[in-house]
């Protein structure tokens, strides 16, 4: 049976005999918005640590001389050429050129253009595939499901941000300041053992060429910060 938000919340509750369901936050808005955020922040990991996993794949046709991006692509690793697959690459607005020998495009204001080279794509004819890693499906009321391709397995990990979210609005209660310690240690636990599921989720792929890394992008945000955790020390 899929996992609803009113089941997180129930998990939530339980954390605590101070967590009086409607009385410290509203569900309907409030703590919906709560789930909604740290799921979304789980799917933003997954999009650097193991992309495919919420992989999903849009085709889009051209409209006034530009491709759109989809807008539910939280990071797109891979475009095609919808007609016979090849491999369009990405280069920078500014360096239009980077790529002269491949069909190409850069991406500027959230749309991608064809770039300067003979076999970059047909602008008023040619449909593109892009690969991405997406967002959840946005939540609406409580009784939602959540994301159909999230792992339930992993329920604990949002529970535990919708009760430390309630035991810090409720901070002037006796008591809660340790409470919030140990939910950040169990927090910590869950985040470190998602992102370990994300690293090793499927290990036997085999390659025609060696490793190499998918993504080669500026972070500036580490990467368990973003589900509330420290992650062992680790800052990418």
């Amino acid at each position: 049976m899929a996992t609803t938000v009113q089941d997180i919340l129930e998990m939530a509750y339980a954390k605590s005999t101070q967590n009086n369901p409607g009385t410290i936050a509203t569900e309907s808005v409030e703590l919906l918005g709560v789930v909604y955020r740290m799921l979304a922040g789980c799917f933003a990991v997954a999009a650097r640590v193991n992309p495919i996993y919420f992989g999903e794949k849009a085709t889009v046709a051209p409209v006034t001389n530009k491709w759109a991006r989809p807008p539910e692509a939280e990071s797109i690793f891979r475009t095609e050429l919808t007609t016979d697959g090849s491999v369009v690459a990405v280069v920078p607005y500014d360096d239009q050129l980077a790529e002269s020998a491949l069909p190409s495009v850069y991406e500027y204001g959230q749309f991608f253009f064809t770039a300067g080279g003979l076999t970059s794509p047909d602008d008023t004819a040619d449909s593109l595939d892009f690969y991405y890693s997406r967002q959840p499906t946005a939540l609406a009321a409580v009784d939602d499901n959540l994301d159909a391709l999230w792992p339930e397995s992993f329920n604990e990990l949002l529970a535990l941000h919708v009760a430390k979210y309630l035991a810090t609005k409720d901070g002037g209660t006796q008591g809660r300041e340790q409470e919030l310690v140990v939910l950040a240690g169990e927090i910590e636990a869950w985040a470190n053992r998602y992102v370990a599921f994300l690293e090793h989720a499927t290990a036997n792929t085999r390659k025609r060429h060696s490793h190499f890394k998918r993504i080669n992008t500026n972070s500036y945000i580490p990467i368990f910060s973003i589900i509330g955790a420290t992650g062992l020390g680790q800052t990418k």
